[in-house]
């Protein structure tokens, strides 16, 4: 009897199963590869290194195989011609040192005879030449092992495949911005070109991600599956996901979850019972489908355990929610995204982000004001997004989270806000908002005494920290979160492997667009500082105001430490617990609702993130109504001045504790 592990190398990879099914790239290729000789065609001196570049292609493919006959088998794809995992790898890794070294050379020598052309800034001084060897060495970058695509049908190198497709948008976009002040006229053949090619490129980019994320999603799951423990059918925890106590094995539900996958994902490897029921309270069909599954484990004694079972404010609330939203011609279920106005803004506030975004890489502190308020209101999409409410379309909400992208993290947020503040809001050991602001303020009382916490009863040295807020959030918090694989330690970052392409994308792309770009407008040091640290600070300040002082005053935080008389409801509720550490301000006014995202109605929102901010003030009126009428105590603010002072009443507070 075979081994398992030699019947997993006899059989097919399964990342080439996915490339298998994935004819869109193998002509996206093809439709590249006519392009790219077209444009060599028209230069005659580019011809010998173009060919000689393919042909290296071609030759290491047959260099990597000992049987020419089992490379023309495998590229018809005959049955019969599957190769070992470690012959795979092998090869794979031949043809990717081939390539490199090709791939060098051939740009060495165009870079000697051309690199000039992206140091000339008098548009008559770029040749038309020129214009095809930016083209072509462009396209010599955007090569993606492509015999391995159109032949082999192997997996190039994620890491190289991933580098050459940044690189190349870069420098298509170099050549796109500089199209007026470089005189293109006579070349007008080239502008489909470039502008299908850019296409291409960014499609086949989304693509290769989208592959990326299903094919390790699989392994994983697969690799889990095979896990046991000491001859127990017990799973590994990285492998189940924990509700209402219990362990359950969801894997072959993953990619049939009508939420899409990532949020069933986020719930992962850790009780995930408040995103089981909050983003379900319209419906009893998640717990219909959960009850096909048999338990792995009894858990319910572990720690942290969210409690929203038998909560019966909550069962009332969420009828009386349904109830009230079908009377405003809100259907619960389908309705529950964005409506046509609230896509409209979005649109509009995009539209507004990249014209002032424009202003700042070119070096206009205006443009830098107005880029970090517009990236502010961007993340109204993104924080809707994040909490699978911009659509009931899951690819919509995947990419609407990334309009967080100027404030934070957008894959780190998903695991700090959507899982953990929302399921443990104001939880001093498991809620990691209250420990952004650890290295200069104190809003806990359960942190250690340090000496700069005195500072914090001035309202300068707090919006002094406020400024930071974002910087943290976008490139050190990340970075932790990278190296250590937690959050503060108490959130695990359960998707670093799937994830982790994504995270240093994002890290990349902050730096450039917002730290690095203004020093290249051409401006003084003096300016592009100044456009720097007006983006940053004010950016910082309009996150911090609104995300933190819903929840960080004194009756938000104590009556987590039980100074209250609902102790005993606020045990075996948790959707009490979310209003009492949760705060209203302005709840009437239409500008504070736009200008806070949405976040003005805090208490709904915790109650039902799944609903889109817009609807918010639909339910609010019920919602307060049913708090009252089990006496749970709902905070609203008059106006964003209260929430505010009560907010730096607690600071002040507690530096003199």
């Amino acid at each position: 009897m075979k081994s398992t592990e030699s019947k997993l190398i006899s059989q097919p990879t399964k990342d080439a199963k996915f490339y298998r099914r994935r004819p869109v790239i193998q002509t996206l290729s093809l439709v590249w590869f006519v392009l790219c000789a077209s444009l060599v065609v028209k230069q005659n001196d580019l011809i010998a290194v173009f060919f000689a570049f393919v042909w290296s292609f071609l030759l290491a493919i047959l260099i990597s195989y000992k049987d020419a006959k089992s490379v023309i088998k495998n590229c018809l794809g005959i049955e019969g011609s599957e190769l070992s995992a470690t012959q795979q790898s092998k090869n794979t890794r031949t043809k990717a040192i081939v390539g490199i070294i090709t791939s060098s050379f051939s740009l060495i020598t165009l870079g000697t005879k051309y690199v000039e052309a992206f140091s000339r800034s008098e548009k008559d001084l770029l040749f038309k030449s020129d214009f095809h060897a930016l083209c072509i060495m462009a396209g010599y970058l955007a090569f993606d092992l492509w015999c391995d695509r159109m032949c082999c049908r192997q997996i190039p190198p994620r890491l190289l495949t991933v580098t050459e497709d940044a690189t190349t948008l870069s420098v298509l976009c170099a050549i796109l911005a500089k199209w007026n002040e470089w005189d293109f006229s006579s070349s007008a053949h080239a502008i489909p070109a470039v502008a299908i090619f850019t296409a291409y490129k960014i499609i086949k980019f989304s693509l290769q991600i989208l592959d990326e994320n299903r094919r390790l999603v699989s392994n994983e799951i697969d690799s889990m599956a095979m896990t046991e423990t000491k001859g127990s059918k017990e799973m590994e925890k990285e492998s189940v996901w924990t509700i209402h106590g219990m362990d359950y094995d969801l894997s072959d539900f993953v990619e049939r979850h009508p939420g899409g996958k990532e949020s069933i994902l986020l719930g992962r490897g850790r009780d995930c019972t408040a995103l089981f029921e909050s983003y379900h309270p319209f419906t009893n069909r998640h717990r219909d489908v959960l009850k096909k599954y048999k338990p792995v484990i009894d858990v319910s004694k572990r720690e942290g355990k969210c409690n929203v079972e038998d909560d019966k404010f909550y069962e009332v609330l969420k009828e009386r929610v349904i109830k009230t939203l079908k009377e405003n011609n809100i259907d619960p279920i389908t309705d529950r995204g964005a409506t046509t106005g609230r896509s409209l803004y979005y649109m509009c506030i995009f539209v507004s982000m990249i014209t002032s975004g424009s202003y700042h890489v070119k070096g206009n502190p205006l443009g830098s004001f107005l880029f970090a308020v517009f990236g502010w209101l961007l993340g109204a999409i993104g924080h809707d997004g994040g909490h699978f409410a911009v659509s009931r379309i899951p690819l919509l909400n995947d990419v609407g989270v990334w309009g967080i992208s100027f404030l934070c993290n957008p894959i780190m947020w998903q695991h700090q806000h959507t899982y953990a503040h929302h399921s443990y809001t104001n939880d001093f050991d498991h809620d990691p908002d209250l420990h952004h602001f650890s290295i200069f303020l104190k809003v806990h009382r359960k942190f250690q005494n340090e000496s700069i916490y005195k500072n914090q009863k001035s309202v300068f040295f707090v919006f002094f920290a406020y400024a930071f807020v974002v910087f943290g959030e976008c490139i050190k918090i990340p970075m932790e979160m990278m190296k250590t694989g937690w959050l503060y330690g108490m959130v695990e970052f359960t998707d670093k492997k799937r994830k982790a392409i994504p995270m240093y994308l994002h890290y990349g792309a902050y730096m450039a667009l917002i730290v690095l770009s203004p020093f290249f407008s051409g401006k003084s040091f003096l300016v592009s500082i100044s456009c720097v640290l007006i983006h940053i600070v004010v950016a910082g300040w309009l996150f911090a105001i609104f995300s933190q002082i819903n929840h960080l005053n004194e009756f938000s935080i104590d009556i987590v430490n039980g100074e209250t008389k609902d102790k005993k409801m606020l045990e075996n509720s948790w959707a009490a617990q979310q209003v009492t550490t949760s705060n209203n301000f302005a709840t009437n006014s239409f500008f504070w609702h736009i200008f806070s995202n949405g976040l003005n109605m805090q208490i709904e929102h915790h109650l039902f993130p799944g609903l889109n901010h817009c609807h918010l003030h639909v339910i609010q009126p019920t919602v307060q109504a049913t708090c009252e009428e089990f006496r749970i105590h709902y905070k609203s603010f008059e106006s964003w001045p209260d929430i505010m002072s009560a907010a730096l009443k607690w600071l002040e507070k507690l530096s003199e504790e």
